[in-house]
Formats: C-alpha cells, structure tokens, sequence
C-alpha cells in the first residue's frame, strides 16, 4: 500500500513515542473522528508496517545466574547450507537467525549461561572442517530507532567527534522476586508478541488450549514492570512493506567510543529502522531499508576508514522462511532453583549424530 501523509506522520509518531494517548494523536493528526486513528493503527499492521509494542527484558535480572548474549557469525560453504542450518537450530538457545542472501553465511544470536559451552559447540563444526566462525559475547542493551517518515532515504555518514550518551549496561538487580511459570510466558509475549492482556489470552488459547485468568495475566505484568526489568517499550516500524525491504547487517569495529558514535547515529532522522548494541569495541546495527540503499553505502562507509572499519551483510528478510526469529525458552529456567539452565550435553549428542552419519 502506498502512505499518505497523515500515514506517514502517524507512524513517525508512534515510532518515537510508543505511549502517546490516541486523543493527542487524533489533535496532531487532525483527524475529526477518534476512531481514525484506531482504523489507521489496524490498517498499518495489516500491511506489515507495525509491530507490537514490545519490551526489552532484562533477563539478568530473572533468577540467580547470568545470562550471555552471543553473536556468531558462522561461514562456511553454501552447498552445505541445509546440514549447517539444521545443526544451529539444534543448539537450542537461539534467539534468531540470519541467512545471507549469498547463502554461505548465518548471523546467529545465541542466549545462554555459557559463552565457553556455547563455543565448544561451534568449535566442534569447525573442527569437523563444516564452519568457520567469529562470535563475540555480552551483556549489554538492545536499543531501537525506528524511521523517520519526512526523512531522507540516504543515511548521512556519523561524524565520530562527539561522544555518545549511551548506558549499555543494564542496572543491577535490585530485587529478590521468585518467578514463576506464568510469569516467565508473558516476558515473552512482551518481548516478541503483544502486551495486550486479551490476545495473550486468545494466543495460549488456541495454540496450547490453555485459558489463562485476565486478573493473573495482569498482576504478573505488575510484577515484571514493578522489578524494572521491562524496559522501554517501543514498536517496530517498518520504513516499506516489509517483503520490500533491503535488509542488512552493519560489523563495525574500532575504537570503542568511535564505534559506539557510529552505532548511536548511523541511520537517525532517516527513513529507516535500525536496532544496534555494543559487543566491547564491536558495533552491530541491524537495518531495514529502501533496497536503493544498498549499491552506495559502502562507498559511503569507506570514508571513516582507518578510524572505524565496516562490514555489510546483506541477509534475507522476515519473508524468508529461513529467517527464524523467537523468544527465550521458559524450559531453560528452573522455577524451583530459580537459575538459568541449559542442556549443553543434549545439544552435544544431536550434533554428534548428524556428523557421524556424515562419515558413512
């Protein structure tokens, strides 16, 4: 579907402030009837152009052990794409999966409460002559920038003198809550699905016959927004249909605080979605675009050479039945220790079984 331009400035709104009331909406908008807003809200979803909202939840603050997140980018030779396809999946603690375009690379996030048990699996598909790979590990924050509608299409190239105002680390656990099974399913409808109290009722209905009370559902968002460990809340919003878009992956590495310029500012005020974090001096930004971006922007990027380096990955969009997405495994958390716990060995013994039936 094409915009107009009320459209436009309706998801530039709600890209960049997700809580604003559908009255102040309705005034900015100068819609005469409050309900436009709504029928517009629901038109845009149908269309592929809004997701959520979401929330970002701080899974260190949720039992008595730390959680890594790990990025792999796993290469190898596109012949073997189905068999190395199907062994990342196996390694349970995937959070999504990025195919190339080219077909011989994945960009993986992992999460678990191992790095070290993490890599001795990827290092057994290495040494089986299948991979190579580069992972990086950390604890730090998501963050999302979501397009500006009157912007240009063109991201402008960040200047890296100023310093970014950015706090990557999440804040300290300041609570000792127990958390229990219906607790650890709605984190997970706030963080991939809705936070509205009635779908998660109609999704658990009728994907795991379950019907679940709206006062329980309610009072366990309560306690998860009164720990603090859902933080800001925001929607995806694509800058074009969402089967339109170029879609890559910026690896910027360098100095630190160069590289946390460039992730911070690449992409702002444009007609584009980025999401990007910080792995020590390593920099990774997510985009969605007009595929008219692709053949010059690393021309553009070439010009912060030596001070940053970048790589681009072209990967395949949502539309792409090989690009998986999904929330943590609530089976990973033990309710009555309340720890983190992730079956390594069993991860182990299913890629064991696939490379040996490879040697016959």
């Amino acid at each position: 579907m094409s915009l107009t331009e009320s459209e436009k400035k309706l998801l530039t709104l709600i890209g960049k402030n997700p809580s604003l009331p559908r009255p102040q909406l309705q005034h900015q908008l100068k819609y005469k009837r409050a309900t436009t807003v709504s029928r517009k809200m629901r038109d845009l979803r149908k269309s592929g152009y809004i997701k959520g909202p979401y929330y970002y939840i701080n899974l260190n603050a949720v039992g008595k052990n730390c959680i890594h997140n790990t990025f792999a980018e796993i290469r190898f030779n596109p012949e073997q794409y189905d068999t190395v396809f199907q062994l990342i999946t196996f390694i349970d603690c995937w959070e999504w999966i990025f195919p190339t375009i080219q077909g011989d690379t994945l960009f993986t996030f992992f999460r678990s409460n191992s790095y070290m048990h993490l890599n001795r699996l990827l290092n057994m598909l290495e040494h089986s002559r299948l991979i190579e790979y580069r992972s990086y590990s950390s604890q730090n924050r998501w963050f999302v920038g979501n397009p500006d509608f009157s912007g240009a299409i063109y991201p402008q190239v960040p200047t890296l003198s100023e310093e970014a105002d950015v706090t990557l680390k999440y804040p300290e656990r300041e609570h000792n809550i127990q958390w229990q099974y219906l607790d650890l399913k709605v984190m997970q409808y706030l963080q991939v699905r809705t936070c509205s109290i009635s779908e998660m009722q109609k999704l658990e209905k009728r994907m795991h016959k379950r019907f679940w009370r709206r006062n329980k559902i309610k009072y366990s968002i309560e306690k998860i927004m009164n720990a603090g460990i859902a933080e800001r809340k925001h929607y995806n919003i694509s800058p074009y249909p969402r089967d339109e878009c170029y879609v890559f992956l910026l690896v910027v590495e360098g100095d630190s605080q160069d590289v946390l310029q460039f992730v911070t500012t690449f992409g702002e005020g444009c007609r584009m979605y980025r999401t990007y974090t910080m792995c020590e001096d390593t920099g990774f930004v997510l985009c969605w675009t007009s595929p008219q971006v692709g053949p010059a922007l690393m021309k553009h990027l070439d010009t912060l050479r030596p001070a940053i380096q970048t790589r681009c990955l072209q990967l395949k969009s949502a539309g792409h039945g090989d690009t998986l997405k999904k929330s943590f495994n609530e089976e990973h958390f033990d309710v009555e220790k309340q720890k983190w716990m992730f079956p390594f060995k069993k991860y182990e013994k299913e890629i064991e079984k696939i490379l040996e039936k490879r040697k016959r």
